[in-house]
């Protein structure tokens, strides 16, 4: 998984995450890939903390691929929802709201659009 936050992004205060996931279906294969963009709402700046790198999965399973990153780096603490570390608490609507965490996807025709 890929990293673009620096530390004092890290340590300055957040007050809301931003999860953007962009799925492609591969028609060859019928298979589909997802990645994610996460920002950060700093001050009244939003800026982008990090992405994951392309992997296999449909539907709202990006959100597990931010989770697990968002864990891995230290901006969510996975304890509140159990202790499940892999990014499936993103799942959970009432988890997202108690980290202030808002999601989308777009779906897109080509792999080089991700």
């Amino acid at each position: 998984m890929t990293t673009s936050y620096t530390a004092k992004e890290k340590d300055l205060k957040i007050s809301r995450i931003s999860v953007k996931g962009a799925r492609w279906f591969q028609r060859t294969y019928g298979n589909t890939y997802h990645t994610t963009y996460i920002s950060a709402l700093i001050g009244d700046t939003w800026v982008e903390i990090g992405s994951t790198e392309i992997e296999y999965g449909y539907g709202d399973q990006y959100l597990c691929s931010a989770g697990k990153w968002l864990i891995e780096n230290g901006f969510i603490d996975p304890t509140p929802a159990g202790t499940l570390k892999d990014g499936y608490q993103l799942n959970s609507y009432e988890f997202r709201e108690a980290n202030n965490i808002d999601h989308y996807a777009t779906d897109v025709k080509r792999k080089k659009d991700m």
